[in-house]
């Protein structure tokens, strides 16, 4: 079964990765409107990863994370930056690998 990604973020975000090929991309505008697509997109069979834009994941508050909580196994959410490059001061992705790996993954570039 192959599986599909979704986006939900700024107008640029989704633009953007519709423009890339990804179908289910979409605009957040208001909260409770996201918030309702998010349960959708969490409910569905077909998505497999959900990208999500840090600003809008913060906007959603303690909802979001009560619904990260409940899901499936599938689909996979990742925060990703908007277009601005906003990142909280915690990087969830690299907190993921360093639980999923036991150890602190350190990249040096050659003659470092």
């Amino acid at each position: 079964m192959s599986f599909r990604i979704a986006v939900i973020g700024d107008i640029d975000a989704a633009t953007g990765f519709s423009l890339a090929g990804v179908l289910h991309a979409y605009v957040h505008t208001e909260r409770g409107m996201t918030l309702a697509r998010l349960s959708e997109l969490l409910a569905n069979e077909e998505i497999g990863l959900l990208l999500i834009t840090h600003r809008v994941a913060e906007e959603l508050g303690a909802e979001f994370g009560r619904m990260l909580r409940a899901k499936r196994m599938l689909p996979v959410v990742l925060k990703i930056p908007d277009k601005t490059g906003y990142m909280p001061k915690v990087d969830e992705l690299y907190e993921l690998i360093k639980r999923a790996v036991g150890a602190e993954v350190v990249v040096k570039a050659e003659g470092s």
